[in-house]
């Protein structure tokens, strides 16, 4: 077994349903991989239909009894694997034929790595309308599926999830999925670029929609901080860049994400990634310090540009004049005094 792929999902069983059947296209050799679902306390019918698929590929699911959150979720899902190799997978994620193949293509030019679909795996799909959708949502959608004739004026009356994509599509009409293409991206051209610095906080290309890396890593590091409910991803990434992986980005989509209502991306928020990352590693890091700036791993997310800017002006610290190190002295004795209020 080469590969697990390990996908955490809570009440999305309808677009979970679309990523399986996708699995199931795959070019990479079926038994050489595994899909281990983690259902962290869905109160929907999850479970009954998780215990129902048929996959022809390896398939495990597990169940948690209460939603604890996706770094629990995924370090079940890291114990329970047997590949040589983890990638992480979102339940919303609808992977490519060759979504495996290039992560193998990739491991193999590139040793003691992390490999990441980021930021070429951010591309929407519309596979179901929400009734729950935003009226700006609903608007977006309409747009993309009007251009093929898919769009109905009864969607909008709907109380029930309208499946525009089903996993017969998925099995035997897998193109229609650029009918529900967005013309869009939710990650601007800038912040695109700023992930490609690998020159600068690398790390920050652990998003686990679509990554990869060797199993025998996420063991040395312990998983996921379970105390995280956002973010979790870049803290442990921070500790695998810390370990002296490299980082590398996949030229290339080889999934897209399926549009749902923005809030479905919400859950309670207890400590902040910023303050666990100063808790293990202390304020003498700059590239930890500054993450102070900003509020949530969200407000970041938005920031890659500037924050990544703002590491570059402080490393250049030694080579600049005066006025520039009192400046950055100055902004860092900022973020000192703004992250005292976690440590009273």
């Amino acid at each position: 077994m080469k590969f697990s792929i390990i996908i955490p999902t809570y009440n999305r069983i309808k677009q979970l349903l679309l990523t399986l059947t996708a699995f199931e296209k795959q070019t990479y050799p079926k038994d050489q991989f595994e899909v281990i679902v983690i259902d962290d306390g869905s109160t929907d019918n999850t479970p009954e239909i998780l215990s129902n698929y048929e996959a022809p590929y390896n398939f495990r699911h597990f169940t948690l009894s209460s939603r604890n959150g996706p770094g629990v979720a995924r370090n079940l899902g890291i114990h329970q694997s047997r590949g040589t190799y983890v990638i992480f997978c979102d339940a919303d994620f609808l992977v490519l034929p060759d979504f495996i193949k290039t992560h193998d293509l990739y491991h193999g030019k590139h040793q003691n790595a992390v490999i990441s679909g980021t930021p070429n795996c951010y591309k929407g799909i519309y596979t179901q309308f929400f009734p729950d959708f935003s009226e700006w949502e609903k608007g977006a959608a309409r747009s993309v599926l009007q251009q093929y004739q898919l769009w109905d004026g009864g969607y909008l009356t709907s109380k029930d999830i309208v499946e525009i994509i089903t996993l017969e599509d998925i099995r035997n009409n897998f193109g229609k999925i650029n009918q529900v293409m967005s013309n869009w991206e939710i990650i601007s051209d800038k912040n695109k670029a700023a992930f490609l610095q690998t020159n600068i906080a690398p790390w920050l290309l652990f998003i686990t929609r679509c990554v990869s890396v060797e199993k025998t890593v996420l063991e040395q590091q312990g998983g996921f901080d379970e105390r995280l409910r956002s973010g979790e991803d870049w803290e442990l990434g921070y500790r695998i860049y810390k370990q002296g992986l490299s980082f590398i980005s996949i030229n290339g989509t080889i999934g897209y994400h399926q549009e749902h209502p923005n809030g479905y991306r919400n859950y309670v928020k207890k400590e902040p990634f910023s303050k666990i990352l100063l808790e293990k590693f202390g304020q003498n890091d700059p590239e930890v310090l500054l993450l102070t700036l900003w509020d949530s791993s969200d407000d970041l997310w938005r920031n890659i540009g500037v924050y990544k800017n703002t590491l570059a002006l402080v490393s250049k610290k030694k080579q600049e004049s005066l006025k520039h190190k009192d400046m950055v002295n100055s902004l860092l004795k900022a973020c000192k005094i703004a992250s005292s209020r976690w440590f009273k």
